[in-house]
């Protein structure tokens, strides 16, 4: 029984192999069922190599911050060729604060930055040096003999700009008047120089006619000193130099490295500012917004401010903009000052913490 039970299980072990080889031959030679289509979750397709390791172009209503827009007319004279014979001049300039927006602190320097010219007989190529400009820091302006208007590089790319446009881009807005103006005449005996074209540097940034500047400047060297708005400059160099061609070419080829960007920014020291003087017995409630301590200042004119506590320049702050102030609590007067001297916020005592929007 046992053996026949043996063998009736190999047998029907072997029928079943048969009966599975057909079913599958039968199924070989058929048509195979057509199965739905399952679309594939955007997880599972797989992205492409380039995707990955290109950067994903902006949005078009993104604009990027650095854009380069060609000049009005190309300066090719100025792409290769012989050396040329230039100056190299450096200004010391420092702003003055209207007494009326106060003092300042004793112990707080007076604002200072440095103009630094390349200028030779046909070009001329001038950089804002330094933290205290309410430009950005390396800011360049470029300007030929032949052509009118400048050539700017700042922290947003490179624009051309037309007569009397420079005073705008420094101003960051529209000029309710001229800039007030004062050029020194080179001494007699002085050296040769351009000292005209770097004239019309200041004539294009006070909005100037340069014909008005032509009696103080021309053979007689560079000015020793100038004042534009209320910044006023003194000439600490003046030296002979040896430059490329291109060095001094005057359109948007060859720019200055990509400068950083900024709407505000703090023109003092963390310890400075623990040293503004603070006004006693005066209280207030703080504005809707107002932060946890310190000044918020909002911009509400329509140009760039400088603001000022206790007539010592704090800041600077583009139109619309707003920027943090972190003084100790307590009371200051502040007020603020367009960069070409015109007052746009009269000073009054505020209290920190608040939101101070100026003007008011």
């Amino acid at each position: 029984m046992a053996k026949w039970f043996s063998s009736s299980s190999r047998l029907g072990a072997l029928g079943w192999r048969r009966a599975a080889f057909v079913f599958a031959w039968l199924l070989a030679c058929s048509d195979p069922p057509e199965l739905p289509h399952v679309p594939l979750e955007p997880a599972q397709v797989e992205t492409p190599v380039e995707a990955v390791y290109a950067p994903q172009p902006r949005e078009a209503s993104t604009p990027e911050r650095w854009r380069v827009i060609p000049a009005f007319r190309e300066d090719p004279d100025y792409a290769q060729g012989p050396e040329v014979e230039a100056r190299r001049v450096v200004y010391r300039v420092t702003l003055r604060v209207p007494r009326n927006l106060g003092a300042g602190h004793a112990s707080i320097p007076p604002l200072s930055a440095e103009l630094v010219f390349d200028v030779s007989a046909l070009r001329l190529r001038a950089r804002f040096v330094g933290p205290g400009w309410p430009v950005a820091d390396g800011s360049e302006v470029r300007i030929r003999r032949d052509e009118p208007g400048t050539y700017v590089f700042d922290g947003e790319g490179g624009r051309p700009l037309g007569p009397g446009q420079l005073a705008q881009w420094f101003e960051g807005g529209s000029l309710r008047r001229d800039a007030s103006l004062r050029v020194s005449s080179p001494r007699e005996g002085a050296d040769v120089g351009p000292g005209d074209l770097l004239c019309r540097f200041i004539a294009e940034w006070s909005r100037t006619s340069p014909s008005a500047l032509e009696r103080r400047c021309g053979e007689g060297g560079t000015p020793p000193s100038f004042r534009v708005g209320l910044w006023r400059a003194v000439r600490t160099a003046d030296v002979p130099m040896t430059l490329p061609r291109a060095a001094l070419r005057a359109d948007h080829f060859g720019p200055p490295a990509p400068m950083a960007f900024s709407e505000a920014q703090l023109f003092l020291t963390e310890a400075q500012l623990m040293r503004l003087r603070r006004l006693r017995g005066i209280r207030q409630e703080a504005s809707e917004g107002a932060p946890d301590s310190g000044f918020v200042v909002e911009n509400r004119s329509r140009a760039r401010m400088i603001v000022t506590i206790g007539g010592t320049p704090t800041a600077w702050i583009n139109v619309g903009e707003t920027l943090a102030i972190p003084v100790p609590n307590g009371a200051y007067p502040i007020g603020a000052m367009r960069p070409l001297g015109l007052q746009t916020a009269q000073k009054r005592a505020r209290v920190a913490p608040d939101l101070v929007r100026l003007p008011r």
